[in-house]
């Protein structure tokens, strides 16, 4: 019994660890387009409560390259830039994502 919760508590551990891989930029073959460009920006942030609950952390990444896609509006993503902040508070320690891209307007011809 003590092997199993040994184990149990292991895993769930080294599991609270884990992030979600993102891919960044348009997923796509094709070469960036030329037309109008602007540069948009998202942050996402988390927070670790006492130095060790940790809120909202792990999917910082995929949180902040969701708002991107949506200010893109369906135009072509690229020169994805990731930066990385932290800072104390009263209780624990937040950590924020900021991604800076620029969005392509696709031309239909």
């Amino acid at each position: 019994m003590k092997n199993i919760l040994t184990i149990l508590s292991t895993v769930m551990l080294l599991s609270a660890c884990t992030g979600t891989p993102v891919q960044l930029g348009t997923k796509s073959s094709e070469p960036v387009p030329i037309g109008t460009e602007r540069v948009i920006t998202a942050e996402a942030c988390g927070f670790q409560l006492l130095l060790f609950i940790p809120i909202r952390i792990n999917d910082r990444l995929e949180r902040a390259y969701k708002k991107i896609e949506s200010q893109a509006s369906g135009d072509f993503i690229t020169d994805v830039r990731v930066q990385e902040s932290w800072g104390w508070r009263f209780v624990g320690t937040s950590y924020c994502t900021t991604l800076h891209a620029k969005a392509v307007q696709r031309k239909f011809e």
